[in-house]
């Protein structure tokens, strides 16, 4: 299958005619006439009814029109990433990472990605959260990995991991309480719970403070210092599951069921980058590959 077919057969659909399709892409009418011949005999469907000048998309030509444009972007996207592959010397390629996904499998994603892709010279750095974006725009750095949804239209912001909230404690506290009620009062009753590092857990801190009274609130702005801090049994707090499946596996933290609420609110890994940046393809490529269903 040739890409000119597919470009004349998204051309053709968006302008509604072989004519107006062939003076956008600056070619022949005859020419998106064949090209729409040979598709049609390489698909064997119809893709199009003719009457006389009109043409009309088939029912089958609109189910194929976004297949059509996905293929052409994934085409032009290998083109471009096995240029980039080509390149010589070394690519520089500037990274930050959210302090707050230290935990996560991220960092191995991009020792994956640096071990197939020797072209690039890697430097990963941790920008503050309020900077990113100038950040990028000055092209400090090339991308954004952390928990802040770039809305700017400059910018092209993806999701590429979900994770739900969990409440959790250090396995230093000895709960007495076997029913979960009362266990969910105990912690409520007896320790501090610390918030301010996510806004993702707020809505989730209001339903628990109306179910069970939380009786003291401690202000930390850091993930990782609050980590640290519910690990040492000095409070206790909402936490992302992928932050803390290593300390749960180890006994370091213990998770406490709060139902589905922490699934209604769950906590988001962007990948943040500016838009028409092709250099950074092969590794957005990469990270997207591995990212979890969502």
């Amino acid at each position: 299958m040739d890409i000119k077919w597919l470009k004349s057969f998204i051309a053709v659909v968006e302008e509604g005619s072989f004519r107006a399709a062939a003076e956008r892409l600056y070619i022949s009418q005859p020419s998106i006439t064949v090209h729409m011949k040979l598709l049609e005999e390489h698909l064997k469907v119809r893709l199009f009814h003719r009457e006389h000048t009109k043409v009309k998309t088939s029912a089958i030509g609109e189910k194929y029109y976004p297949m059509a444009r996905k293929l052409v972007a994934q085409i032009e996207a290998s083109i471009k990433e096995i240029h980039l592959e080509s390149l010589h010397p070394a690519v520089p390629l500037i990274i930050s990472v959210s302090p707050a996904l230290l935990y996560t499998n991220l960092l191995e994603r991009i020792h994956d990605f640096i071990e197939i892709h020797e072209q690039y010279n890697l430097e990963i750095v941790m920008e503050d959260q309020m900077q990113l974006e100038s950040a990028i725009k000055e092209q400090r750095i090339d991308v954004a990995l952390g928990l802040h949804k770039f809305t700017s239209k400059e910018f092209h912001s993806e999701r590429i991991d979900r994770s739900p909230l969990k409440l959790v404690y250090s396995s230093k506290l000895q709960l007495v309480e076997k029913q979960l009620d009362l266990k969910l009062k105990a912690l409520f009753n007896e320790h501090p719970f610390y918030i301010g590092y996510l806004d993702e857990h707020t809505p989730v801190i209001e339903w628990l403070n109306n179910e069970y009274d939380i009786k003291k609130f401690n202000k930390i702005k850091n993930v990782i210092f609050a980590i640290k801090l519910i690990k040492e049994g000095l409070g206790i707090g909402l936490l992302p599951e992928s932050l803390i499946s290593e300390e749960v596996e180890a006994d370091l933290l213990r998770v406490v069921d709060i139902g589905p609420i922490g699934t209604i609110y769950p906590v988001d890994i962007y990948m943040s980058h500016l838009r028409n940046s092709t250099k950074i393809i092969p590794l957005t490529s990469f990270i997207r590959k591995l990212s979890i269903d969502y």
